[in-house]
Formats: structure tokens, C-alpha cells, sequence
């Protein structure tokens, strides 16, 4: 069983891959907590229940930025990311005792998806419009926010299925 994640310093996507298929997928809202090892505990706290943690052998977790994404990302950012995902790493390592894989986004949606991106289309849009040629009954993890529309957050769910299941 693997658990995919795609963490930011205020959502988590999860995606839960039994090898065949996603059993369970989603994203914790993380914002609302103050410190790095806060967010961290919160998301194995919530994404991880006992019968999964018993059948858990693998952790993929997307691996930080390592550049300044087309200069839409600042150093500042990426230092912060950085930051947790060292740390989101280390606190997974420690209470799973599974192997934790830092893997790239753009590598697992060019192992799943064929490409990393489009050009002219952001990396998430792509990702929304081409997985649900990869991956069954998509559609029963993807919620709505508040006033009934598409939640964005969802993009951040997909991006941890392509990680879970990119081999």
C-alpha cells in the first residue's frame, strides 16, 4: 500500500494506491496551524488510519521545488517549502517506519501522463484534464468548496494520485 502526498505549507493532497487502484484520496487543509511540525503531525493524524498503516509500505512524497518555476515562485517560498517538507519527511520517516521517496511531480506526471505540462496550460490544469484518462471513478474524490464550485485545492489531490501511482 502507498500513500502519495503532494504537501504545501497549507493544503496536503493524499491519494491511497493499493498497487491496482486508489482506495481513498483527498486534501487537509493545513493553514490554519502555526508551526511546520503542527502541520506536519496533523496530516498523519488525519490521512492515516490504523488498517492503513498496518498494510503501509511505501510513503511517496513530492519532493520540494528545487527552482523558481518560470519565476512565478519566489526563494522565499521555495526556503519555506524546503523547510517542511524536510521536516513533513522526517516526522513520516520517524512515526511510519516505512521508506519515505521523494519523488518529482513533473517526472511522475511524465511517467503517468505522458508529459509534464502543456505548454500555455498550467501543470494542475493539465493534470485535471488528462487523469481521468489514467485513473476510474476520479470523480467521487473531487470536492466543492463553499459556494458549490470546483475547489482548487482538488489540484493538490490529483497531483498525489500521479504520485502514488507513478511507479
Amino acid at each position: 500500500m502507498i500513500l502519495g502526498l503532494d504537501a504545501s505549507t497549507t493544503t496536503a493532497g493524499y491519494a491511497w494506491f493499493d498497487g491496482q487502484a486508489i482506495l481513498d484520496a483527498g486534501f487537509i487543509d493545513i493553514s490554519k496551524f502555526e508551526t511546520n511540525k503542527e502541520k506536519a503531525f496533523h496530516i498523519l493524524n488525519t490521512c492515516i488510519s490504523v488498517s492503513q498503516l498496518a498494510k503501509l509500505t511505501e510513503v511517496k512524497l513530492e519532493a520540494a521545488l528545487s527552482g523558481f518555476a518560470g519565476g512565478r515562485t519566489s526563494q522565499k517560498i521555495i526556503i519555506k517549502l524546503i523547510r517542511f517538507n524536510a521536516i513533513l519527511e522526517y516526522i513520516l520517516g520517524e512515526k511510519l517506519k516505512v521508506p519515505i521517496t521523494l519523488v518529482s511531480a513533473n517526472t511522475a506526471r511524465k511517467k503517468v501522463l505522458g508529459k509534464a505540462f502543456i505548454k500555455g496550460m498550467p501543470a494542475k490544469e493539465y493534470v485535471k484534464q488528462e487523469l481521468p484518462k489514467h485513473v476510474k471513478n476520479l470523480d467521487q474524490y473531487k470536492k466543492l468548496n463553499k459556494l458549490g464550485n470546483y475547489d482548487k485545492r482538488n489540484g493538490d489531490m490529483m497531483d498525489a494520485i500521479v504520485i502514488a501511482i507513478s511507479g
